[in-house]
């Protein structure tokens, strides 16, 4: 088998003040001796937040005119090409956004053919602080964003929660993004094993979720059906309630059944970004469209009236 030898990327997000740095001097010091370069993103003309990097890497890029899902694009796809035109090739980059940040926009980028030729994205993963997140969730919804685009969610700072207290954070994150690995952490030290996990099965993963009541607006939605979907017209609607809803409708990933054609496709949609690729065929598996959409308060009803133009008659 041909190795992969593309960077491997790690993105940090979570709201201010969850422990994001404290996490990226974990994973750093536990991947010592590898060519490592962080991408720091913070508000302000001073990063406060690079100096508190303790660890060893090879080269460090502060982009501190402004968030880096929205204004800095360019910025981001800059560095990212200037990192493969240094002669000691990097193994790994970690981007640590803002605590503000949209970080969809940001796989978005990573996810875009041009870059994967060079990069791969490991894990998305989402710092949340265990005694304010509920707090977070109601006050500004990029703390939701963050929640739904991660593939795996920290619970930091647990010290202060009871066991029932914490079952409870554990449920309603569960609930809200049933795609991630939830894993926990007194003082933001974490696992490599932790961000190198198996991806779940996307119906699967939905079905094993008991029903959570939780005030947090923020929820998902899984749609099946055995027939086949218009690729174009559902590229059309997607991209259409991506753009009108962008504070309701958070991620999109599933795998879907197309017309005129034996493979399966995977579709993610982050942010402006949407991405629908092949992904083998089926195989023993009964052709059918798995999609799991993750928003803010989203109804199954609605999900059914915005797909059903694109269901093949």
């Amino acid at each position: 088998m041909e190795r992969d030898e593309r960077v491997k990327v790690y993105i940090l997000t979570g709201f201010l003040g969850a422990g994001k740095t404290t996490v990226l001097n974990s994973l750093l010091q536990q991947f010592a001796g590898h060519n490592n370069i962080v991408i720091e993103n913070e508000f302000g003309k001073v990063n406060i937040d690079a100096s508190l990097i303790t660890e060893k890497i090879d080269r460090l890029y502060e982009l501190t005119s402004g968030c880096i899902c929205c204004s800095l694009d360019n910025d981001l796809l800059e560095v990212l090409g200037t990192i493969l035109q240094k002669e000691d090739h990097p193994e790994h980059v970690f981007i640590e956004t803002t605590g503000i940040a949209d970080v969809g926009n940001i796989i978005g980028m990573l996810l875009m053919p041009e870059v994967q030729r060079h990069y791969t994205l490991v894990s998305t993963i989402c710092i949340v602080d265990a005694e304010n997140i509920f707090e977070r969730l109601q006050q500004v919804p990029e703390a939701g964003k963050q929640l739904s685009c991660a593939d795996v969610i920290i619970i930091n700072k647990i010290k202060h929660l009871d066991i029932p207290q914490l079952i409870y954070l554990s449920q309603q994150l569960e609930q809200m993004n049933p795609l991630a690995f939830i894993t926990t952490s007194e003082d933001g030290t974490v696992s490599l094993k932790t961000i190198q996990f198996p991806e779940k099965p996307i119906a699967a993963a939905v079905a094993a979720v008991a029903p959570v009541k939780h005030p947090h607006k923020v929820n998902t939605v899984l749609f099946e059906s055995p027939e086949a979907f218009d690729l174009n017209m559902l590229v059309f609607v997607l991209d259409f309630h991506f753009n009108v809803y962008p504070d309701q409708l958070y991620r999109i990933k599933g795998y879907i059944r197309v017309k005129d054609s034996q493979e399966r496709m995977l579709v993610q949609s982050t942010g402006k970004y949407l991405h629908i690729q092949p992904a083998g065929e089926w195989g023993s598996v009964t052709p059918a469209s798995a999609l799991v959409f993750i928003g803010r308060e989203l109804k199954t009803a609605t999900i059914q009236r915005i797909l059903a133009p694109a269901l093949k008659k």
